[in-house]
């Protein structure tokens, strides 16, 4: 699906989920260059930022990035690939699932007089607020990450560990996928900003150290939740192993108590009455179960002088 915007002489081509019909378009309408056309419909799976001279024409810059998107059904994050081609003339970008806040500039530009004059002076004015704006909508996603942290560490000090172990787990899922799709880039955007006076105009270079600066916030935020949740993690594994040991120190001091009693009842309960006369008292069940319990309480005691319960 091809949706376009005309402004000021500069066309701005979203193509989602694109086709073969589109790259012949494209190739058609806008001379792309052969190896962007060859690399224009596979996956790329890591970013990448690479010009194209045309003869007798500008250079092409072809950009790959990848931004990641919540689905809130499956409460996952997606890194989704989002491809760039920009000369002085035109900008196309290309994904193959929808982004929404992709969506929501495009429709700014499209229908907003604002972002038209802003946005629209030049196709560097387009990419770098297009950059800034895809950067800074991750921030409501690790909002929405940093509650879900928060909300974790309530539980954990509410006696709920185990019930949080595949909360945590959600959680760090969604910090790696983020980690996977914001880290690579950066070396890329880097790097942009470089070429920026270069490709565009000079005055396009406080745009793209903008764009440079988005992009460490959103990894200076990650990693902050990132090391929040690992000691969450570490503070909840001590909690719950805590009460794992608790539970088999409780288990093996019954077991050791017990033990002197099994052995008492199984010794008198071999028919020991009947063999040896000199047990047959009509006491002696009272005397063994004194034995029995003076034996626990012993038990009990050098438990407690270790200091084992």
């Amino acid at each position: 699906m091809r949706n376009i915007i005309t402004t000021n002489n500069i066309v701005w081509v979203d193509i989602l989920n694109p086709k073969e019909k589109d790259l012949e378009y494209l190739k058609g309408k806008f001379h792309l260059h052969p190896k962007i056309a060859h690399q224009f419909l596979p996956p790329i799976h890591r970013p990448k930022i690479e010009e194209y001279p045309i003869p007798q024409k500008a250079i092409q810059l072809f950009l790959v990035l990848h931004f990641p998107v919540f689905d809130k059904k499956t409460r996952s994050t997606e890194p989704i690939e989002l491809d760039f081609i920009v000369t002085p003339d035109f900008l196309i970008t290309s994904h193959t699932k929808r982004i929404p806040a992709l969506e929501i500039f495009f429709n700014d530009c499209k229908f907003q007089k604002y972002y038209q004059n802003s946005c629209f002076k030049t196709t560097g004015h387009l990419l770098f607020n297009l950059l800034d704006f895809l950067i800074d909508s991750c921030l409501p996603m690790l909002d929405h990450i940093a509650e879900n942290i928060e909300n974790i560490e309530k539980q954990v000090f509410q006696g709920k560990e185990r019930e949080m172990l595949s909360e945590i787990a959600v959680v760090k899922k969604d910090i790696i996928d983020f980690r996977r799709a914001i880290k690579p880039q950066k070396s890329v955007l880097d790097l942009l900003y470089k070429k920026a006076e270069r490709l565009f105009r000079k005055e396009l270079k406080p745009l793209a150290q903008e764009v440079v600066g988005s992009n460490i916030r959103v990894w200076n935020t990650l990693e902050n939740h990132k090391e929040l949740i690992e000691s969450i993690e570490q503070t909840n594994n001590s909690l719950l192993s805590y009460k794992i040991s608790d539970i088999v120190k409780i288990l093996t001091v019954i077991s050791f108590v017990t033990f002197p009693l099994s052995v008492i009842v199984g010794f008198f309960g071999m028919n020991v009455f009947g063999k040896l006369p000199s047990l047959q008292w009509k006491f002696t069940w009272l005397a063994i179960l004194i034995f029995m319990i003076i034996s626990s309480l012993l038990m009990l005691w050098v438990f407690r002088r270790k200091k084992w319960i």
